[in-house]
């Protein structure tokens, strides 16, 4: 069992700082995504209302819609839509195709936000995991300071892991409400076209 233990100790305390270093990436990662999170937002909050009411004056006259998918509404996945289906040479593109892509887009942007909810937590985890080995042994032989040094290292890789996790969690939760409402509302608007011809 001796021999275990000295296999298994330096191959998990080589662990520890590629753990402690991923975290910290993460974190900053997170902390960059929280800065778009919050001008999205911001935008939403400016443009959203003008755009439903855009979207209720369409269900009136449908001869709105080509000036609605011609004008730029602010909201990002939108616009980006209106772009993709004008077509360079004056005409209209194929909204399924444009439909497909945007929803394929905003998947990959909110599994980015999943790595972080699923492996934030998990690296925290880690990262409280390894460093208890040392600190047990450092309170076997009574070196106290190391014990300390050992936890406090443990519980602030707790504190990370959780905080990147919950930051993640926030914004993939509001993210995932914005982008199936866009999908919906491009929906209406491109394929409303379709059935008009």
């Amino acid at each position: 069992m001796d021999q275990l233990t000295h296999i298994l100790l330096p191959l998990c305390n080589a662990l520890l700082y590629p753990v402690i270093g991923l975290l910290l990436l993460m974190l900053l990662g997170s902390v960059v995504y929280l800065g778009g999170f919050v001008g999205e937002w911001i935008s939403r909050l400016r443009y959203q209302q003008a755009f439903s009411a855009k979207l209720r004056d369409i269900k009136q006259d449908s001869a709105k819609r080509e000036a609605l998918i011609a004008s730029t509404t602010g909201l990002v996945l939108i616009d980006r839509a209106f772009g993709l289906y004008r077509d360079p040479s004056g005409g209209l593109g194929d909204a399924d195709k444009v439909l497909d892509d945007l929803q394929l887009a905003a998947e990959r942007k909110l599994s980015l936000l999943l790595i972080g909810v699923r492996l934030g937590p998990m690296l925290g985890l880690a990262g409280t995991l390894i460093p208890l080995g040392p600190a047990l042994q450092a309170l076997s032989e009574g070196a106290f300071d190391l014990l300390a040094q050992r936890l406090i290292v443990a519980f602030s890789t707790t504190v990370l892991g959780l905080i990147v996790g919950g930051m993640c969690y926030v914004m993939h939760s509001f993210r995932q409400g914005w982008y199936t409402q866009d999908l919906s509302d491009l929906g209406y608007v491109l394929l409303a076209g379709k059935e008009d011809k």
